[in-house]
């Protein structure tokens, strides 16, 4: 029984005895638009004899621009079960010069982590560990986390730099919460080669302090974080704030609020959300909070400005006591020495 193919003319019924010539027809057909899928489902279906030639394609033929053909063969090798001819892609890698086609080739990087996911092996983990060092990719980094080995964690730490791979490299140390905490701990005290410190560092240190608010630390480690609530960098207050009303001693809460309050001039859309919510959980120490601070500025004289964050948040807690906190600043005497 034969039937008609737009990808490999007619074919017979048994795909497993496929001529090298329909391979290598299917092959091209990497490439379309509109039977490329049908095309790595065909591939699939020829069994290990697509393996050479998908090798082939994958290996030897250039990087271009678009993704998808070369996606297309790294998921098909992976159905097909060729790991070492994925691994081979891995350490035969060469950065490309184009930046266009080297973000494509991103894309692959990450088709052929996702099938090499299937394989536990140590030379699975090491071949991804060491890609991951020269050009990590997404869906690497997730693939490299899955595996839960502590030795990662400095590469990850050092992705949160990443913009591209920063919630990537988040996921996997989320999956490895007490590594991942007390590697943490020990580079905001400076015991590790992490840098969390200097104006190019910021965004790391937001996510390190992100991170632990989501997976938690200990009591006693709240002593060495507290000091980051007298920053100036916004997001790394709200995120040790985050932190300390997890685990600080409710003493300490007003101190947090005022935090809060102090970089609130600073905030962004999503970081006035973020503080608001903190604010809102507890709403008695954040009045508190708020009246000392209306005082203060109302003392100095300052005047509401609603386009400010400060202020808005000032409206959030207080409601209509901030216009009382305001009208009720001394006025100033002047006495003529003339």
């Amino acid at each position: 029984m034969e039937a008609s193919s737009g990808v490999g003319g007619s074919v017979t019924n048994s795909l497993t005895d496929m001529s090298d010539q329909q391979i290598g027809r299917l092959i091209g057909a990497l490439d379309s638009l509109k039977d490329g899928d049908l095309a790595v489902d065909m591939l699939i279906a020829c069994g290990e004899r697509a393996i050479p030639a998908l090798a082939l394609f994958l290996h030897k033929g250039s990087p271009r621009s678009i993704s998808l053909p070369r996606c297309r063969a790294a998921r098909a090798l992976g159905a097909l079960g060729a790991c070492s001819v994925l691994l081979t892609y891995f350490r035969e890698y060469e950065r490309p010069p184009d930046a266009a086609v080297l973000f494509a080739e991103d894309a692959v990087r990450s088709a052929a982590a996702h099938e090499l996911a299937h394989w536990k092996s140590d030379e699975v983990f090491q071949v991804l560990f060491d890609a991951a060092r020269q050009r990590a990719t997404g869906e690497l980094v997730v693939v490299l986390g899955e595996f839960r080995r502590p030795q990662t964690i400095p590469l990850l730490y050092e992705l949160l730099e990443d913009d591209l791979c920063r919630g990537h490299a988040m996921e996997s140390l989320q999956g490895m919460p007490d590594a991942a905490r007390q590697y943490a701990i020990l580079s905001i005290r400076g015991s590790v080669d992490l840098k969390l410190d200097g104006p190019t560092a910021i965004v790391r240190r937001r996510a390190v302090l992100r991170l632990l608010a989501q997976i938690g630390i200990a009591a006693d480690d709240w002593e060495g974080l507290r000091s980051i609530l007298w920053e100036d960098d916004p997001g790394t207050v709200i995120s040790a704030a985050q932190v300390g009303l997890k685990v600080a001693p409710e003493l300490e809460y007003p101190q947090i609020m005022i935090a809060l309050l102090r970089v609130a001039d600073k905030l962004n859309w999503v970081q006035e959300t973020d503080a608001l919510q903190l604010l809102d959980a507890h709403p008695r120490v954040a009045r508190e909070a708020a009246r000392q601070v209306a005082k203060l500025r109302a003392q100095s004289g300052e005047h509401p400005n609603w386009i400010s964050p400060f202020w808005r948040i000032l409206q959030h807690v207080l409601g209509e006591e901030l216009g009382r906190e305001i009208a009720a600043k001394p006025k100033t005497i002047r006495i003529d020495h003339g």
